[in-house]
C-alpha cells in the first residue's frame, strides 16, 4: 500500500527545477523533468551529498560532491555499479503535486 501525502500546488515547482522535501524525518529529492516528475532519496549514499542539489541531464542526476550518477526513474547508478537509490512515486492529483510513500500506521 502506499500513502499519498500532498507536497504542494502542482506549479510550485517550475519546469526543469528541483527541491528537498523532509517528510518524517526522511529527506527527499524531488525533480521537474520535461518527462515529469521524479522523487528519489535526497542524499547520495557516498557522502551524503544532497542530490536536489545535482546536475539533471539525460534521465538522471549527478550528485554534486562526488559525480555520482542516477537514474531519476529507478534510482540505479549509472556510472558503474553500486548502490541504487530508493525512488518514490509522484503523481499530480487534483492540481496537487503528491508523493506516493509505504504505508506505514501513523497513530
Amino acid at each position: 500500500m502506499i500513502d499519498w501525502v500532498r507536497l504542494a500546488p502542482a506549479g510550485a515547482l517550475p519546469l526543469n527545477e528541483s527541491v528537498t522535501v523532509e517528510i518524517d524525518g526522511d529527506r527527499i529529492a524531488l525533480f521537474h523533468t520535461e518527462h515529469g516528475y521524479h522523487a528519489l532519496a535526497g542524499s547520495c549514499p557516498h557522502m551524503g551529498g544532497p542530490l536536489s542539489e545535482g546536475s539533471v541531464g539525460d534521465g538522471a542526476v549527478t550528485c554534486p560532491l562526488h559525480g555520482w550518477r542516477y537514474d531519476l526513474s529507478t534510482g540505479q547508478r549509472l556510472d558503474r555499479r553500486g548502490q541504487p537509490v530508493p525512488t518514490y512515486p509522484v503523481e499530480v492529483r487534483q492540481g496537487w503535486l503528491c508523493l506516493g510513500l509505504p504505508a506505514q500506521d501513523r497513530s
